[in-house]
């Protein structure tokens, strides 16, 4: 049996378990869809309102878990609770749900504000679920149409225009007589790498989908949607630890976890340096640019007028909304970057062929 921790003990042992790539890239591999955590952290809010132990939620959640490994992770819970831990610490455990949530309910536990994070955590994995199923749309497609173009593309190559450029070498004129040999032995190999790239980007793409993992998620990281999502979140946090009375610097340094291994990290430990050395949290949020300038004087005035917590709420409602609308925007942009690019090949396809058959044809009428 599990000896019992305190909570200082037990949230040091989280705090370390999160410095250790290998447990959270395990962990990232076992993550529940973000639809079941959205059902899950509602069910958890509506629980606890009614005044359910944490206990005796999971309990019951647990004999209605929607899958076998959903069921499986509120079983650990459960057990990991009886044990006196908190229930961040039991979520951890459970292995199946990411930092964000974890953090977050560990900073619903010590602002007091448990129900209402799960309430907001239930908000944001639905959007998350949301947003994940229109990404998912919006590559398989591409996807599926960039192998399909690619095996066209070969085939054309290596096998129909051959054909055309004997035809052609039999009423006098080449291919090549177009400028474009695309079928000769440097445009065969140019066409297999471009071919085999698109094949690869595909297959990634699929096995990336098939897994549950988003791809490219890298890239929309350091996009700027994926920066206004994470301000969004430091401002979420911040928002609900300053509404409960708790010091900047200590709301400051609990926030600053939910961006680690992010490319905010740095700016949000320039932040908190800067806040420790005595600078308004306003000016640090601003000249370590985890903020915007915009966004740092909503912030200011917020202070000035006792209303911080609800500064950072606007703020973190703002950056959701830059955050939804940069991804819509990155969606159009590469649908339109595929189509340019099926243009392009079918175009190039269409001229080798066709204008050596001018030339032929203007050859035989002169």
């Amino acid at each position: 049996m599990r000896a019992k921790a305190p909570p200082g003990l037990c949230r040091a042992a989280f705090c370390s378990a999160l410095e250790r790539g290998a447990a959270v890239n395990k962990k990232d591999s076992r993550r529940l869809p973000a639809d079941e955590l959205s059902v899950l952290c509602w069910q958890l809010s509506l629980l606890s309102r009614a005044g359910y132990p944490a206990g005796e939620s999971v309990a019951m959640l647990a004999q209605e878990a929607p899958s076998p490994r959903a069921g499986r992770a509120l079983r650990d819970m459960q057990q990991a609770l009886d044990e006196g831990e908190t229930l961040s610490c039991a979520m951890e455990r459970a292995q199946v749900f990411d930092e964000y949530a974890v953090e977050m309910v560990g900073i619903g536990q010590v602002s007091g504000r448990l129900e209402q994070v799960l309430g907001a955590l239930g908000d944001y994995y639905r959007r998350e679920s949301e947003r994940e199923t229109a990404l998912r749309r919006a590559v398989s497609y591409p996807a599926f149409m960039a192998a399909l173009t690619a095996a066209v593309f070969i085939i054309l190559v290596w096998q129909v225009l051959p054909v055309f450029q004997r035809v052609f070498e039999q009423l006098g004129g080449s291919v090549a007589a177009g400028g474009l040999a695309v079928f000769g032995p440097v445009g065969r190999g140019l066409t297999a790498a471009i071919a085999a790239g698109l094949i690869a980007l595909a297959v990634y793409a699929g096995i990336c989908l098939a897994r549950g993992v988003m791809p490219f998620a890298r890239l929309f990281d350091s996009s700027s949607a994926g920066r206004a999502a994470m301000r969004g979140r430091f401002s979420s946090a911040m928002a609900l630890m300053l509404s409960s009375g708790l010091p900047v610097d200590e709301a400051l340094s609990r926030s600053a976890r939910l961006l680690r291994a992010t490319p905010a990290e740095a700016a949000a430990q320039e932040c908190l340096r800067r806040v420790e050395q005595g600078e308004a949290l306003a000016a640090a949020v601003e000249n370590s640019g985890l903020l915007t300038g915009l966004q740092a004087g909503l912030l200011s005035s917020g202070v000035r007028a006792g209303s911080a917590d609800a500064a950072m709420r606007e703020i973190a409602l703002r950056c959701r909304e830059e955050s939804e609308a940069g991804t819509q925007r990155l969606l159009r942009r590469f649908e339109y970057a595929l189509v340019m690019l099926l243009c392009v090949v079918v175009g190039a396809l269409l001229l080798s062929v066709m204008l050596p058959l001018l030339g032929i044809l203007a050859a035989m009428g002169g």
